[in-house]
């Protein structure tokens, strides 16, 4: 009876925390139908009507088709080339024993390891030499470059733990080093390969800063969240469209993430244990 006791406090501790947690979530959700008077004067009261006016207005001043369209696009081809060149490099890194490659995989998880803050108007400058500011192929290899570190990182932790007998037998037989990595290792890759496709899948679907400084005020290039962002200023803060279309944004990568959720704390679980 004690035991049960305690799981009961427990549960309603868990339970209060994330209401608290979630708050900020429910509080846009509710003021999202909302005229603005009545969010200034009532913002934490439910809303007279559920009436979806709002956001059929929202999705029409906003051009959400557009934003949406430029937000997976994005979004699919930053995660595209992450799943294709990620594992490669890992790969290789993890089974190539050298002090070249050791520098290697440190420069490229360096990244990791220094703010971005410090380097993102350094990072700026250098596209905007390139003449690849305003574009969407500018924020595309920006997102790459950026997400590229983390996967490299935990993949390789992956690898090392993938029995290299395989890779043996399967030399012994006459295999390929490309047959080799794509029918015996990058199948056994798939449980941190999944981890990484979610976590750059969110990362980059929600990204702001780096839209911002890429593509700037470019509205045929902005993603969801940056033309969300524009909308507030030191003189106006449009919040009567701004909060049904943050709502309208975060469904897909909740829906995503619900959906998903057990690859990231499986793969990141393997991933984490040293070979």
């Amino acid at each position: 009876m004690k035991q049960l006791r305690k799981i009961n406090l427990l549960a309603v501790i868990v339970f209060v925390c994330s209401i608290f947690w979630l708050m900020p979530l429910i509080l846009i959700f509710i003021n999202s139908f909302k005229p603005y008077n009545d969010m200034l004067q009532h913002f934490l009261a439910l809303p007279k009507s559920w009436s979806l006016d709002m956001y059929i207005e929202t999705w029409t001043k906003f051009g959400f088709p557009m934003l949406i369209k430029n937000t997976l696009l994005y979004t699919v081809v930053t995660v595209l080339a992450i799943a294709l060149l990620a594992p490669m490099a890992a790969y290789k890194l993890a089974r190539t024993k050298t002090k070249f490659s050791i520098l290697c995989f440190g420069i490229i998880i360096m990244p990791m390891m220094v703010p971005f803050q410090s380097y993102m108007i350094t990072l700026t400058r250098l596209v905007a030499n390139l003449n690849m500011i305003g574009t969407r192929r500018g924020l595309i290899l920006v997102n790459i470059g950026l997400c590229m570190p983390l996967a490299v990182y935990m993949i390789h932790g992956f690898v090392k733990n993938v029995p290299i007998e395989l890779e043996e037998c399967a030399r012994i037989d006459g295999a390929s080093p490309l047959r080799i990595y794509f029918n015996i290792v990058l199948p056994l890759l798939k449980p941190i390969l999944t981890t990484v496709v979610v976590l750059d899948t969110l990362a980059t679907w929600n990204d702001i800063i780096t839209n911002q400084l890429i593509v700037g005020g470019n509205a045929k290039a902005m993603n969801i969240q940056n033309a969300l962002y524009m909308q507030f200023s030191a003189q106006t803060a449009d919040w009567e469209h701004a909060l049904p279309g943050i709502v309208m944004s975060m469904i897909p990568s909740l829906v995503f993430f619900v959906a998903m959720q057990k690859h990231i704390v499986g793969g990141v679980t393997a991933g984490a244990v040293k070979g």
